[in-house]
């Protein structure tokens, strides 16, 4: 559902939250989600854009094996899109890789920390590689955590296709891109904010 107000009009308990543009106009920005259905299947998605909002490629991947960890999607969907588009557009090399898994990006950015347990074995590894990659393929990069609804694009795309089962999809023209994804990217490269319910202290996230 879409709540229509003006920040004036906004309830105190909500706020507003935008998809950002990075600060510097070489850096590409690559939004990551993974999505896990009935305590079973999962799916993880990507999207990369240009720092201005441009879509460039859009990517999700259903898990053959059910039952894992929700952070096991998550961490697949940064490795996954770190890993095409490092192979599909060689010349980006400034990348701001975000998600909506505040473990996942505090495990990736504290080198030291221990890891969760929920995590398991297979989480921890994807995390070592992902640093690995990063740090292998581009010449500067930084893990964000982002609010959900600054991640929208890569939430419907992990989402459509846990939901559906259907194989991998992928987008390199946004004339292709469903239509609800298409009115997702444009908000987001206009500037158009969502709103959010304010968290309370006992909240987890």
């Amino acid at each position: 559902m879409n709540i229509v107000v003006t920040p004036t009009e906004l309830p105190t308990p909500w706020w507003w939250v935008y998809w950002e543009k990075p600060t510097k106009i070489t850096t590409y920005v690559l939004n990551c989600d993974g999505s896990f259905k009935q305590k079973k299947y999962g799916s993880s998605a990507y999207i990369l854009r240009s720092s201005q909002g441009v879509s460039l490629l859009a990517a999700s991947t259903p898990c053959p094996v059910t039952g894992l960890p929700v952070p096991f999607h998550e961490a697949k969907a940064i490795l996954d899109g770190i890993i095409d588009v490092t192979q599909s557009f060689p010349y980006i090399e400034e990348l701001e890789i975000r998600s909506d898994s505040r473990g996942i990006i505090n495990a990736i950015n504290q080198s030291n920390a221990d890891f969760p347990a929920v995590f398991g074995a297979g989480t921890i590894e994807m995390i070592y590689q992902i640093r690995r990659l990063a740090k292998d393929k581009l010449k500067s990069y930084k893990f964000v955590w982002v609010e959900r609804e600054a991640n929208l694009a890569a939430d419907f795309l992990a989402k459509i296709v846990n939901k559906k089962r259907s194989k991998c999809l992928r987008y390199e023209n946004l004339d292709k891109f469903p239509d609800e994804l298409k009115i997702i990217c444009r908000d987001d490269s206009n500037n158009i904010g969502r709103v959010r319910k304010a968290r309370t202290p006992n909240m987890v996230v």
